[in-house]
Formats: C-alpha cells, structure tokens, sequence
C-alpha cells in the first residue's frame, strides 16, 4: 500500500485550536490558556501603588481644572501619564488572577488590602508595639485568642480602627517577650505614647510586688513607636514577613482588622479591579 502524504495549509488550521500529532493523521485540539497567577501581598502592593497614583493624578486634575488660569501644559502631562499607568498596571494585572473579594479572594491578599486600603485613610499611622512579659503571656492564654484580647485592650484606649498583625521575634534573648505587633492604626490625638506603653510593655520593676518584668527599651529598639506612613506597600511586606511562622507557633491566626479597616480595604480592592478591567482611556 502506498501513503501519500497531503501538505498541510493555512486553512486546516482555526483561531484558537492547536494541531496534535496521532499517527499519520493531525487532530486539532482545544487551546488552553496559560493558568493566571494568585494575587499574592507583593503584587497587592504593586497594584494599589499604581491605582492609588492614578486616583492621586485625578485629584490633582480637579484642582487644575478649577483654577482661573489653567495650566494646560501641566493638565495634558497628568492625562497622559495616567493613560501611560493604566496601560502599565493593565499589562502587568492581565495574567492575575482577581477573584471575588468575599468568596475566593486568599485570606493573605484580603488581609494585605486591609493595609493598603486603611493606609490611605486620614490620621493613620505605623504602630511597631513591643509586649511586657506579662502582657504578652496574658494574651497568649486569652480564651478568645491574643488578637482579640491585644484588640479590646487597645479599644480600651480608644485606639479603634486598626490592622495589624502579631509576630514572634527570633531572637535568643529571654530579656524581652518575643512577641510584638507591627499594624497600622488612628491614634486619637489625646492620647500619649506613654499611657500605651503602660498598658502594653510597662518599664520593669522587679521591686514591686509582685514584680513586673515588663519590656526593657534597647537603644533605638523602642517599646512603643508611632510614626508616618510613607510607602505602604513596604510596610505591608514588612509587617507579614513572619506570619506562617508565627501563625504555627499559635496555632491560630495572628491578623486583625477592625471593620473600618476591613472595608477600607475591600473598597480599595473592587474599586480597583474596575480601573484595571475598564477600557483604556
């Protein structure tokens, strides 16, 4: 028997199949298409920078717009830079996977948009708190867990909306309780550092009775530091550096968000899945 072999031409092929070799006869099959990666808190943070600079250019926009005098030439660079960002975050967003905030988004890229968005709010700032033993261990034993017992002990001070998440430090020194917060948070304005640190990593005072161990302040290692925000998305990486290793040590989730922070964050989140799923402007 004689096989004669027919070329193959552009018309044997359709958009969107692929040809796969069986014998001597090509069958076409489906296409897949690649797998989108998870939206992991480093890309979080990269997408909120590029959504949050754009909301920034548009506020700048309004003002421009208002003013008697317009400075078109500046007016017609933020247009352009916002198309040319749109076009950036489109490119690199278009094989992540952005899935519904309240049925399948992680828990990680939730809790990093919880930072991100609580970031943007008027008044808030980075908290680093240090524990006392005492107070450290008395959380560790809370029924309800040490978020929620660290989280009501805070309210306690009016200290409301919040995010942050609790770390043990690796360290060998039995001086200080390893355990510690690092979050984001408004501090009411009458409240001083101090009054937090007495609740939170009060001096030792191994004289008292009983004695307290309390937290010993280490050159720059304070017990209580709050300071300005200034790039989020770092801090987000910074403050979660230690979260599988600590969530193994207690066994249980070491985040918390306050509601207003929660929602803060899920605003953020679908507002900019919008922007990065709209036509280009």
């Amino acid at each position: 028997m004689t096989y004669q072999h027919t070329e193959l031409s552009t018309g044997n092929f359709f958009e969107g199949d692929v040809i796969k070799a069986s014998g001597p006869f090509p069958k076409k099959a489906a296409l897949t298409p690649p797998a989108k990666k998870r939206c992991t808190p480093a890309i979080a943070g990269v997408l909120a920078g590029f959504y949050t600079s754009h909301v920034k250019n548009l506020a700048v926009l309004g003002e421009l717009e208002l003013q008697e005098t317009k400075d078109q030439a500046r007016i017609d660079t933020l247009k352009d830079n916002n198309v040319h960002l749109k076009a950036i975050a489109q490119d690199y967003a278009s094989d992540v996977l952005l899935q519904d905030w309240k049925r399948r988004l992680p828990a990680d890229t939730k809790r990093a948009f919880s930072f991100l968005g609580f970031a943007l709010k008027s008044g808030a700032q980075v908290i680093n708190f240090r524990l006392g033993h005492e107070e450290a261990e008395a959380a560790l034993s809370a029924k309800k867990g040490p978020t929620d017992y660290l989280s009501a002990l805070l309210k306690s001070l009016g200290i409301v909306d919040l995010v942050f998440v609790l770390e043990f430090a690796s360290s060998d020194s039995g001086e200080n309780h390893p355990l510690h917060l690092h979050g984001i948070a408004r501090i009411p304005a009458a409240l001083a550092i101090q009054a937090i640190r007495k609740l939170l990593a009060p001096e030792p005072d191994l004289a008292a009775s009983p004695p307290t161990r309390g937290y010993r302040q280490r050159w720059s290692n304070k017990a209580i530091a709050v300071t300005e925000l200034h790039t989020p998305g770092a801090w987000v990486s910074y403050s979660g550096k230690e979260f599988d290793f600590t969530a193994h040590s207690l066994q249980s989730n070491p985040g918390y968000a306050s509601r207003s922070a929660n929602k803060a964050g899920r605003d953020l989140y679908e507002a900019m899945r919008v922007w990065l799923r709209s036509e280009p402007s």
